[in-house]
């Protein structure tokens, strides 16, 4: 397998990686919010807050490095001189 062809597979690899980011993220915070209202006896205010903190947190993730992305891409392009 040719040098290019690996890192062409890893930087796929690299952007596939936002899906499982998006799901496991607050899917992990969510555990760790309900692990929490077990302890305190609490209704799930910890597992909804834990929850939308680590999508929140996924989803501005992604943003800055979907701007930061196409910043480069616009400053490779052939248009800049």
């Amino acid at each position: 397998m040719a040098v290019s062809q690996r890192r062409e597979i890893t930087e796929q690899m690299n952007r596939s990686a936002g899906g499982y980011e998006l799901v496991l993220s607050p899917l992990i915070l969510a555990l760790i919010g309900f692990g929490i209202d077990k302890l305190f006896g609490t209704v799930p205010v910890f597992t909804v807050l834990f929850a939308v903190l680590g999508l929140v947190g996924v989803v501005v993730k992604l943003y800055v490095d979907y701007r930061t992305e196409m910043e480069q891409h616009d400053a490779a392009g052939p248009w800049v001189r």
